[in-house]
């Protein structure tokens, strides 16, 4: 099952997902971020299985990310790091300028609302923390917004499957 429905097709197998997911609040970012990695929303595939997800997160064993692997993000550096993604000499075909355009939007809105983000440091390349079958997604990052509210994470994640 997808925990993150699709809001933005990429590419022939790429998209961006988002979601909202609630948590206890607490006195802290790196509370908030324990929080998720404790809930069911954490562990998931972001790809539509009926397998047991609960030990995994994206391609990556859930246990082997912690609240510290969410590191702060700036705004001023989202336009960059998408570019890098989104138009790598490795895709044959990079992304359209419409399919960019909207990749780049969504994530911006929260930077609007005051929320701060955090990026998941690691990405597909660490194979190493792969679960047995992660390496199906060949993108993977994760961006949580938080801030709004006690509890509330906004969550975008682009996957290349």
């Amino acid at each position: 099952m997808t925990a993150c429905p699709v809001i933005a097709h990429i590419w022939d197998y790429g998209w961006l997902a988002a979601d909202d997911v609630e948590v206890p609040g607490g006195s802290s970012d790196g509370d908030v971020l324990e929080h998720y990695l404790a809930s069911p929303a954490f562990h998931t595939s972001f790809l539509p299985s009926d397998k047991n997800e609960t030990g995994i997160h994206g391609p990556f064993l859930a246990d082997r990310i912690a609240a510290s692997d969410f590191v702060p993000f700036q705004q001023v550096s989202m336009e960059g790091y998408l570019k890098a993604l989104l138009y790598s000499p490795e895709w044959e075909t990079p992304a359209t300028p419409e399919q960019f355009a909207e990749v780049l939007a969504e994530p911006q809105k929260p930077f609007a609302q005051g929320m701060r983000c955090f990026l998941l440091r690691f990405d597909e390349s660490y194979s190493d923390l792969h679960h047995d079958w992660g390496f199906v997604l060949t993108v993977f990052r994760e961006f949580l917004f938080l801030g709004q509210r006690p509890g509330l994470i906004r969550r975008f994640v682009i996957g290349y499957d």
